[in-house]
């Protein structure tokens, strides 16, 4: 199990170049087949941004459901849970509609 402390990593969670350090760093675990906790304790919040390059972009190069099962958040606010949940939720739904339409 690795636990990423986003704070120990990134200033802040606002940019798309924060997200970048906190993806690479998961993708390194889940490729090694790894579970991954991100704790955010002392972030107030995320933006979109952030949370599209540092989660999102990992749907590039793993499932969902293998995602869900292997990342877990801690520490974490109402409005961080918000932001997460409804860019996963948007951009899976987005993909499963492509795929569709593509078929």
């Amino acid at each position: 199990m690795v636990t990423i402390n986003v704070l120990d990593h990134v200033e802040h969670c606002y940019s798309n170049q924060d997200g970048a350090i906190i993806k690479s760093i998961i993708i390194r675990a889940l490729s090694n087949n790894e579970c991954v906790t991100i704790s955010f304790r002392g972030v107030d919040g995320v933006t979109s941004s952030f949370v599209n390059t540092a989660l999102i972009e990992l749907l590039d190069n793993f499932d969902f459901d293998l995602i869900k099962a292997n990342v877990k958040f801690v520490n974490s606010s109402k409005q961080i849970n918000n932001m997460i949940r409804s860019r996963f939720r948007f951009e899976v739904n987005r993909r499963k509609n492509l795929v569709k339409v593509l078929a």
